[in-house]
């Protein structure tokens, strides 16, 4: 079972992380933290699984879900506030030492676009990226890049 914790996003708002301790904590070399899609929260089927199976292989895993999906509404928030969370989520992790070297982020589609864009952004601050049903289908040409 994931250990749970409250991150602060803003003043009187915050959203429910999980953590998913890898099963020998001293062996874990890599952090990974993943937000839902616009669909589902983090305790969707396919992100408990997920996280769970990375977890066994020895990665620590936070999910999150955004300030919207905590608030019960459906249409998802502005990318600058999606962001904002993601980088609270970032930096309440890097605070409370979850894991330590390698810091990866993404999730699943909205959320590994909103990775994405973070990662532009700064950089330095993670060391990859996981895009778990990114559409890629949306970029055109990209069959003619990748040889599809």
């Amino acid at each position: 079972m994931p250990d749970e914790m409250r991150i602060e996003i803003a003043p009187n708002q915050e959203v429910t992380a999980l953590v998913y301790t890898a099963g020998k904590p001293d062996l874990a070399s890599a952090t990974v933290i993943l937000g839902h899609g616009a669909g589902a929260d983090q305790s969707s089927d396919f992100m408990t699984r997920f996280a769970t199976g990375l977890a066994a292989r020895e990665i620590n895993v936070v999910t999150f879900n955004f300030l919207y999906t905590e608030q019960g509404r459906r249409v998802p928030d502005a990318s600058k506030a999606l962001e904002a969370c993601f980088r609270a989520v970032i930096e309440a992790v890097r605070h409370k030492k979850i894991g330590r070297g390698t810091l990866v982020i993404g999730g699943k589609s909205m959320s590994g676009r909103i990775a994405s864009q973070i990662a532009a952004a700064d950089v330095a601050e993670v060391d990859g990226l996981v895009f778990l049903g990114y559409p890629l289908q949306a970029f055109a040409g990209l069959e003619r890049v990748c040889g599809w």
